[in-house]
């Protein structure tokens, strides 16, 4: 599957994004156990909320970290993670 552009991208309600303490990360919660999550895909999940698009997930996380180009990583990321089920269109 891919993400569509257009189309608003929420998390999965079978999952739940949380900080961990002690493990000092975020991390994806499900009955069955826990996805370890880096900073950029916590970033990335963390819009994926409301009604936010692509590319609102893009210009937002170009503008917090004052970059450009990151549409691609970000397509990458999302597409896995619609494979995997964490989100939903």
């Amino acid at each position: 599957m891919s993400v569509q552009p257009g189309k608003t991208i929420q998390l999965s309600p079978t999952y739940r994004l949380q900080w961990e303490q002690a493990q000092n990360m975020f991390v994806l919660l499900y009955p069955e156990g826990l996805v370890e999550l880096n900073q950029s895909s916590a970033e990335i999940l963390k819009l994926c909320k409301d009604d936010n698009t692509l590319s609102d997930i893009v210009s937002v996380l170009e503008q917090k970290f004052s970059s450009t180009g990151l549409e691609p990583d970000i397509i990458n990321f999302l597409n896995t993670a619609l494979d995997n089920g964490w989100i939903t269109q």
